[in-house]
């Protein structure tokens, strides 16, 4: 298993800039994106400005839970999971988010 999320360990596309926090916020806040994986799964994330976030994938999950920025980082932690915060650059408009696996995915806002 460890060797499937080192598989997926990539590394920020060229050009990237770092976020502040406030530029994340900005990004993110009350609005809906589309995540596209390697594995074909998609999400549906919704960033509320009360710092709530809702989740939809294709593969039928459903949540929610807190979100929290920080410099170069979006945190967030789904109900009954733990805490998680997560590199973030943008480049060319779009935000460019380090999965906890190493998978490096687009958030495009719709």
């Amino acid at each position: 298993m460890a060797l499937q999320g080192a598989a997926l360990a990539q590394e920020f596309p060229q050009g990237g800039e770092a976020m502040s926090s406030g530029d994340i916020r900005k990004y993110v806040e009350d609005k809906v994106h589309d995540v596209k994986l390697a594995d074909g799964t998609s999400w549906r994330l919704e960033y509320k400005a009360n710092g709530y976030f809702f989740i939809n994938t294709s593969r039928g999950f459903n949540g929610d839970g807190q979100w929290q920025v920080e410099d170069g980082k979006l945190c967030g932690q789904l109900r009954g999971r733990e805490r998680t915060c997560n590199e973030v650059r943008l480049l060319k408009g779009v935000m460019h988010y380090k999965r906890d696996n190493g998978e490096i995915v687009q958030f495009v806002p719709k």
